[in-house]
């Protein structure tokens, strides 16, 4: 299914600023993902874990001149603002929440491309990839951003120009569009993203974080990596995150748990994520036991009795024998 030209401002999305001349080595130490090896005008997804190498946050890492931000839902800013206060002590880091300097949006097909041409960024051919520039707009980001169906891109864009971007937008053949749309992308693409009411509960493995580059193996000591590098090089994790479509509702939300379709109806997993789909149903991301999945064929339901069937990811799902 592809996606018709469209933007959405994406309100849910917050914004986390890390500066000072220690920043870089402070994330470095407390996120399973390599900041000091990112390379200029490339971005990637990262985790916060708890020592026991539980996920408090995935967010994506943008790092620009004088500050790396980390994108992340708002509802748990102020929770990764503050374990990350934590670790600081004298080290030169200042952590601020940014969220009200800028506007997010989101962005959907070629004319997209085309309008962010006309804005003076060049093309963005990679997953990843990112861009900025001081000119028409003050501060300007482009992300681009992986999917399953139609490029897409990740906009911010100083919140004094938000206006003007949507008269822009506008004028340039995007129609707008709800949020829902580009979250739905998001599950389509296999990208995790983690709540309040999922804090600490997965390993990032279950999130298929080290299967879209979300964790390092080789960047040495950082919060949780012990049980994340046992969990790589001595076994499997038991859980995995696959993709599920089911038709009707209510939409089950994230930390919702989902049960197998046999009778006696056992506990499978549990939701991260899920979006309505604009034809009717949903979709959604789930970590369920890799038992399960061996069947390609299994269904799964929620506890509402709505019936889930299994639905395909962009990347390769490892699904061997659990630990």
């Amino acid at each position: 299914m592809s996606i018709e030209n469209c933007y959405s401002p994406l309100p849910e999305m917050g914004i986390l600023a890390v500066s000072g001349k220690d920043a870089a080595k402070l994330l470095q130490g407390q996120t399973t993902c390599d900041i000091l090896g990112l390379p200029p005008g490339q971005t990637t997804l990262g985790a916060l874990c708890t020592p026991k190498g539980r996920a408090i946050a995935v967010f994506r890492v943008l790092r620009a001149e004088e500050k790396i931000y980390l994108l992340l839902p708002t509802e748990l800013l102020e929770t990764v603002q503050t374990r990350l206060g934590r670790y600081v002590l004298r080290d030169d880091v200042k952590i601020e929440d940014e969220t009200w300097n800028w506007t997010s949006f989101g962005l959907f097909g070629e004319k997209s491309k085309e309008a962010l041409q006309i804005l003076g960024l060049p093309l963005l051919t990679q997953d990843n990839e990112a861009e900025g520039q001081d000119s028409f707009y003050t501060r300007f980001y482009a992300i681009r951003i992986p999917d399953a169906n139609t490029p897409r891109t990740l906009v911010l864009v100083d919140a004094a120009k938000s206006a003007g971007m949507c008269r822009f937008l506008d004028g340039h053949g995007l129609g707008r569009c709800e949020s829902s749309r580009w979250f739905l992308e998001d599950i389509r693409a296999g990208l995790p993203s983690i709540t309040l009411a999922t804090a600490e509960e997965f390993v990032p493995q279950m999130l298929n974080l080290d299967l879209v580059g979300g964790i390092s193996f080789n960047k040495g000591c950082y919060t949780g990596q012990e049980i994340i590098a046992r969990t790589h090089y001595l076994g499997s994790p038991k859980r995995r995150m696959v993709r599920l479509a089911g038709d009707g509702g209510p939409v089950p939300q994230a930390g919702d748990s989902l049960l197998t379709e046999d009778p006696g109806g056992q506990s499978a997993g549990r939701v991260v994520s899920s979006a309505p789909v604009e034809e009717g149903g949903f979709e959604l991301l789930a970590v369920l036991n890799v038992g399960l999945l061996e069947d390609p064929e299994a269904t799964f339901k929620t506890t509402g009795g709505v019936g889930l069937a299994l639905a395909k990811l962009p990347y390769p799902l490892p699904v061997g024998v659990a630990e």
